[in-house]
């Protein structure tokens, strides 16, 4: 069994966040990092859309505007991966979760390489959010 867990404090509301976290994947993505292997959803995101991420193919489980976005990993990852969004303190809690039983490959290269290399992505993701959701000073001229 694998779970893995990453959590932001973002100082938005959920709202915004969920506006910046729908354009995953997408044509008018800010978010997933550059050099990060790819990540697409061609038919948008919809449950039972498709993923495409680097050489993985899964589908999008759950659409939950402004509260869950789910990935169901189908034999790599027999739960999946996604965010949940947590109003608090006049911001969201932005959490990311990767659970499940692993199979085939994945079993192995799950603590070997893809481990690492997911929570790199992950924290840049949620950086890449952190920026685009918090509103910038003015710059004192």
């Amino acid at each position: 069994m694998v779970y893995n867990m990453h959590e932001r404090f973002i100082d938005a509301q959920p709202e915004r966040v969920w506006e910046l976290l729908a354009t995953i994947g997408g044509e008018e993505d800010r978010l997933w990092p550059e050099g990060a292997g790819s990540f697409r959803l061609p038919e948008g995101l919809g449950p039972g859309a498709p993923v495409e991420h680097s050489t993985l193919r899964y589908c999008v489980g759950a659409v939950e505007p402004g509260r869950r976005l789910w990935f169901d990993t189908g034999k790599q990852l027999s739960g999946g991966h996604g965010f949940t969004l947590h109003p608090q303190h006049g911001g969201t809690l932005v959490r990311h979760e990767l659970k499940g039983r692993t199979g085939g490959m994945f079993r192995l290269m799950w603590p070997l390489i893809i481990r690492r290399q997911h929570d790199t992505v992950i924290e840049k993701v949620l950086n890449n959010l952190e920026r685009e959701a918090t509103p910038r000073a003015e710059s004192p001229r």
